[in-house]
């Protein structure tokens, strides 16, 4: 089970890189979001699935039940040092 939690926190992390990445040469002008249709609506649903994940973990996070779910988090923000 902790190595599902660890890919998770991985996929998270890619995904969220990929839409900054898409966001990035966006802005620069270096890809059309027009052009590449396929493209801007899959980052569009990652950027969505990120928003939706990150609501979720933030809501278990501010809840004062005492689940595992939320000393997990907390345990991996104390690892990072937050």
């Amino acid at each position: 089970m902790s190595t599902i939690g660890k890919l998770s926190g991985v996929f998270w992390a890619l995904c969220v890189g990929v839409v900054v990445l898409f966001a990035f040469f966006a802005a620069l002008q270096a890809i059309s979001p027009g052009e590449v249709w396929w493209l801007t609506v899959g980052v569009a649903i990652l950027a969505v699935m990120c928003l939706v994940h990150f609501m979720r973990v933030r809501r278990a996070l501010d809840e004062h039940e005492q689940d595992e779910f939320r000393r997990m988090v907390n345990a991996f923000r104390e690892r990072r040092g937050f």
